[in-house]
């Protein structure tokens, strides 16, 4: 009798235990691959996460049968306010000779693991693909009548759109960015942030979050693209000198596309001071498109600090009149001329990126 009491309870507990088991908090829900014979596009998504924490997403790739080591790669990031994350990663490979499957998985560090799935599955290649197309791009705005004082900062911001997308996609990058003053040639910045911008066939809307491993804005973008699509920015404070008014700042570049010539690029750029701004990139929740941005629709140009400080006031209210801008409501400064750059074939593209 006593054997069957501890049955059953052992089993009503059992049952209790189950019952009162939470819902697994900060996971990984989908991770998505689609690899050519060279390339690859790492498409993620994340929930329930705490907003401000934290975390790490890792994962790797490998071929069957082995061709080398296994790709590997990990987005940092910082939970927003809406506890969800997605994002598209981008990087390349020594070419394929051959048939080749594909498994991997994808890890949200120190919660959980989801296998990847791969499209294609498996793929077959031959000769070795196309080298990249390049092309570099400079241009030139004027500051306004305001003399910047030190303790703001300049929110230097570009944007882009772009004619003749693959029906497949593509990706875009942006490297050896320089913000430089005409005059003295002193620079602002050399290590403005890189970007890479995916045009995703599955994409419905814009995002963007910043790798602060690799100094990079990560953006996916409808093929549809936009009128304004957030290239890249950087908040610099302004010097103890502070800056003069009414100078002439040059920013330059260089544009990339992979397997997708005649993609012609039409960009420009602004700069709004900012009283208070982050720090952490990823705080400023920066707009990726004018009208596709996800979760932000509103009538902000591409480029606008949409996120909130730790009074959960927004950086927005924070703008000053000076370099670019008139304050108000002009929270990229206004735009320098649009400059248009058509990446073409290169013969020595040099080392690729690493996944």
């Amino acid at each position: 009798m006593f054997q069957r009491f501890r049955t059953a309870f052992g089993t009503t507990l059992g049952l209790i235990l189950l019952c009162a088991t939470p819902v697994l908090a900060n996971h990984v829900d989908t991770a998505n691959v689609t690899v050519t014979c060279n390339a690859f596009s790492f498409s993620v998504a994340a929930s329930e996460l705490s907003p401000g924490t934290k975390y790490q997403i890792s994962y790797t790739i490998e071929t069957s049968p082995y061709s080398g080591a296994p790709i590997t790669g990990t987005i940092p990031l910082t939970a927003s306010s809406t506890t969800t994350f997605e994002a598209t990663v981008w990087g390349s490979f020594p070419a394929l000779i051959g048939t080749y499957n594909f498994t991997g998985t994808a890890s949200l560090v120190g919660h959980n693991t989801v296998p990847i799935l791969f499209s294609p599955t498996s793929i077959s290649c031959g000769a070795p693909p196309p080298p990249p197309n390049s092309g570099k791009g400079i241009d030139t705005a004027s500051f306004n009548g305001n003399r910047l004082l030190p303790g703001d900062s300049v929110w230097f911001n570009a944007n882009f759109t772009v004619k003749n997308i693959p029906s497949t996609g593509g990706v875009i990058t942006f490297t050896n960015s320089r913000i430089v003053d005409v005059e003295t040639r002193a620079l602002f910045t050399s290590s403005a942030p890189n970007a890479q911008i995916t045009f995703s066939p599955t994409a419905t809307c814009s995002s963007t979050t910043f790798s602060t491993m690799t100094n990079t804005w990560i953006t996916t973008v409808p093929l549809k693209g936009d009128d304004e699509i957030f290239l890249t920015g950087v908040a610099i404070p302004v010097p103890s000198a502070g800056i003069p008014a009414g100078i002439n700042v040059t920013w330059s570049g260089t544009f990339n596309t992979t397997g997708a010539p005649g993609m012609s690029i039409e960009w420009k750029w602004g700069a709004a001071v900012y009283s208070s701004i982050a720090t952490d990139s990823n705080l400023l929740e920066v707009k990726a498109g004018h009208h596709t941005a996800c979760r932000q629709s509103n009538g902000d140009h591409a480029a606008t600090p949409e996120g909130v400080n730790n009074r959960n006031q927004p950086w927005k209210g924070f703008v000053i009149s000076g370099a670019t801008g008139g304050g108000d409501a002009n929270w990229t400064g206004s735009w320098s001329g649009t400059e248009t750059v058509t990446p073409t074939a290169v013969t020595d593209p040099g080392p690729g990126p690493k996944g």
